[in-house]
Formats: C-alpha cells, structure tokens, sequence
C-alpha cells in the first residue's frame, strides 16, 4: 500500500516535470554548495551525537562519542536503504544496546531523541512562521498539532508511572518495557538536561534548513530566502512523517511543489531540489554503510580467524 501510494505521487510529478529546465539546473549547479552541504550532512550528525549523548549520560549509560557517532552513520544508511526509517533505528538500538549491554535504556533513549528530535522541527517551524509575516494558517496549525504531540509523548516518556501490571510481570516483555520506563523517568529528574536535547534538536533543523538553502542556491531558486526556507523545509518533514508512503517519498516532494510554488518556483525545481537533497543525503549515508561492512569483517574475523604458528 505504502509504495503504490509513493510510486503514484512520484509518477505523477515526474511526468508533469520540464525535464529541460530540470537538466539545465542540474548542469549549472556549483560543485561548491554540495561541498558545503555535505559538510553541513557531518555536522547534522554530529549534533546527533551530542545530543544522544546527554541523554545517555543522564540514564547512566556511558558510551563513548565515537561509538555513537559510528552508530548513527550506520542508522542513517538503513534509514535510506530500507522501506522505514524504523529500520534506522532499530540499528542503532541493535548496536549501542549489544555493545553496552543495556537494549531498554538505549531503545528508550533513541525515542526520547525522536520525539524531541520532532518538537525541535516543530518549534523551529512554528517560530519562523510566526515572525514571517505571513499568511500561512495552515502550516501554523500543522506544527502547533506536532508541539502538542510532541510534548504528550515526551511527558509519557519521561514522567510516565510503570503500570502496576508490568510490576508484576515476570516475562521478558515485562521486564523490557518496566526497564525501558525506568530509564525515561531519568530525564524525569533532569528538566534543564531535557531542554537542553530540545535546543540542540532546533539547532539540528536550523542545519537542515542550510542544507535545502544552499541547494536552492545551487539551482538557482533565488526566491526562497534563509528565513522563509526555516518554517518551508520543517513543513516538508513534517509532510513526509505522514505513513501512508515509503519513507515520505512522494509526501515530501509534493510537498516541495506545492509550498514553493507560492513562491514562483517552478515544478521542475521544487521536485528537482527534493530529490536531489534526498540523493545528496542518500550518498553521504553510505559512509555508514561502510562503517556496518567493516564491524561484520572484525566480528566475522574474530569468529573464524586463525591462530598463528
């Protein structure tokens, strides 16, 4: 259901494209903007890092910078490469929770960072859209809904109460959820830890936001300047959570179209600049998959290597 909706929304853009605008922009583009861009990708994930970091260190899960930063590569590749970007995240929570022993307090803190991660878009959209000037009900009104839900998951993560069911539980899904409530509520105790998360999530979108910008640059979408692209791009992330496609494709590219044509920005471009920040993303996140061949090598070294005589 998911890649029929996808593959009918981007049949349906692809053949409404003017594929002799799309390749004079694409043949034009400055090799510098995506220089710039991928560098702005690695400083994303970097405040990824920082961020998970502190949560992990409140829950008492120390692990090291390093560690996490590898891991978010290789979640960022499965996000790509996979039909969910669950799948992402499951890595993450695979790889962080074997190494450090602890799968309940490493899941929670993944969707700890999730449900910030999205609070942080929503502000920063809401924010932009507030001091723009603008008419723009309809956005205001999707990322006020998005706070909202943002703060009731966040508050049932981190204040929730075990249920008295799972205390009395014995199973290991019992234990699980009992553990990976427990380690939520550790944030509970740390307020200022938590908004902390939350300024650092606004400023991994502001990052995300830079990058869109400056491929607009490089395709000559001149109309879209920095402080309209702050409330334009969260709106198509926000879009593309919507689960009726294949990780937002098809959602998002519409999106695209359909708020920067407001802004006289051609089809052509708007859909050209989705995919190519979607393909831009897509090759930076092969690094991760990188980083995954090479720890299967070392475990598969460590299984079946030989002893020296």
């Amino acid at each position: 259901m998911r890649a029929g909706v996808s593959t009918a929304l981007l049949s349906w853009l692809l053949f409404s494209l003017d594929w002799q605008e799309t390749w004079a922009a694409l043949r034009g583009i400055n090799p510098l903007f995506l220089l710039i861009d991928v560098l702005l990708i690695a400083a994303a994930v970097g405040v990824s890092v920082v961020k998970w970091r502190l949560i992990l260190k409140v829950q008492g899960i120390g692990v090291s910078a390093g560690e996490l930063w590898n891991a978010y590569w290789v979640g960022l590749f499965f996000n790509n490469f996979l039909p969910s970007s669950i799948g992402g995240d499951a890595m993450r929570i695979f790889l962080i929770g074997k190494n450090a022993g602890n799968t309940p307090g490493i899941a929670c803190s993944v969707v700890v960072e999730r449900v910030l991660a999205t609070l942080g878009l929503a502000m920063v959209g809401l924010g932009a859209s507030l001091f723009s000037g603008e008419n723009l009900l309809n956005i205001r009104v999707l990322f006020i809904i998005l706070v909202a839900v943002s703060l009731i998951l966040a508050a049932v993560l981190v204040w929730g109460r075990i249920p008295n069911f799972l205390k009395r539980g014995n199973g290991k899904a019992a234990h699980f959820a009992g553990s990976f409530i427990q380690y939520g509520g550790c944030l509970g105790k740390k307020p200022f830890v938590v908004f902390q998360v939350v300024i650092w999530s606004a400023f991994f979108q502001v990052i995300n936001v830079a990058v869109n910008y400056y491929l607009f640059k490089g395709l000559g979408i001149t109309q879209v300047a920095f402080d309209k692209a702050l409330f334009l791009i969260p709106a198509t992330a926000a879009a593309a959570m919507i689960p009726v496609g294949i990780n937002g494709y098809g959602i998002r590219e519409g999106a695209y179209v359909a708020l920067l044509a407001h802004y006289g920005v051609s089809r052509s471009l708007a859909f050209t600049a989705s995919l190519l920040y979607a393909f831009l993303v897509s090759m930076c996140s092969l690094w991760g998959g990188i980083l995954w061949l090479r720890s299967n090598r070392k475990i598969e070294g460590k299984c079946f290597g030989t002893t020296g005589t």
